[in-house]
């Protein structure tokens, strides 16, 4: 009875907080950094696979991310994709790169400052050492983020093409089909700690598996699920907005993202502001 009276004081203290602390305007500007980062990450992408001359690896990638995208946004990236997909080569590779670093790192800081307001803490390091740590976290969380989504994403069928192209038998196909889920599920949990561990300026200790980040990444999921089944099944953006509904929807789902991750920061921060008064009692 305790405990569920802890829970639930953690729960209605996290929401007050995540409203005293505007996190909704945070996630806006999150998910509009967000948004401009998609494409030259795209860009960097095709190009990559297109030297490896895995062109097919790509497509299967985004057969798989319809599952979670919804699906007027699954449009919207896979036509910007097609408009640049025929210029993938090594100059646009390299300028994928520098745009993709260039526009991950601006929303690392956004990320950073985000994270200060729900830990209450001040923002003291300098900025060279901000700008530094943002393309450093930037090419770590890449890293994770792009191990997960290749777990979740290659399905049996993408697995199976690989095994065949590395000549690795039928075993790794079926290891994949039944391990690809939890482990990327392990990978985003492992990402988000590590976002809540390294972005704010707390020097708190690092812990592997948070309860923000377990949270955070269950919501995440089921929110995308969520939100993927309310727009193919009864919004139509696009009867609305024309043209521009498929741009409304990915930018909505980044918003509902970026606030699924700073809610899991507020109930960590909560966690630690209660374990803090314990001592002190």
């Amino acid at each position: 009875m305790k405990r569920t009276l802890r829970l639930g004081r953690v729960a209605k203290r996290s929401i007050k907080a995540f409203s005293e602390d505007d996190m909704t305007t945070h996630a806006a500007a999150l998910a509009y950094q967000t948004f401009f980062l998609l494409f030259p990450f795209a860009l960097f992408l095709v190009a990559l696979l297109g030297l490896l001359r895995l062109p097919e690896l790509f497509d299967a990638l985004l057969v798989q991310a319809r599952v979670v995208l919804p699906g007027q946004a699954a449009e919207a990236v896979e036509q910007g994709i097609e408009q640049i997909r025929d210029q993938a080569g090594r100059g646009v590779l390299s300028f994928g790169i520098v745009v993709t670093l260039w526009s991950a790192s601006a929303a690392v800081r956004m990320a950073m400052h985000a994270l200060n307001v729900a830990y209450n803490v001040e923002e003291e390091r300098p900025a060279w050492r901000r700008y530094s740590l943002s393309i450093l976290y930037t090419v770590l969380v890449a890293v994770l983020a792009v191990s997960a989504s290749g777990f979740m994403l290659i399905g049996p069928q993408a697995a199976s093409w690989l095994a065949e192209q590395v000549g690795i038998g039928s075993l790794f196909v079926v290891l994949w089909a039944w391990l690809r889920v939890p482990v990327a599920v392990l990978l985003l949990v492992v990402l988000v700690a590590l976002v809540y561990y390294l972005f704010p300026n707390t020097g708190q200790p690092f812990r592997f598996i948070t309860p923000g980040a377990l949270l955070a990444v269950i919501g995440w999921l089921a929110a995308s699920l969520g939100f993927s089944f309310y727009v193919s099944n009864f919004a139509d953006y696009s009867a609305t907005y024309g043209s521009l509904g498929a741009v409304i929807v990915l930018l909505l789902y980044l918003f509902i993202s970026a606030a699924v991750l700073l809610f899991g920061a507020e109930v960590n921060a909560e966690l630690r502001r209660q374990i803090g008064e314990g001592k002190e009692e």
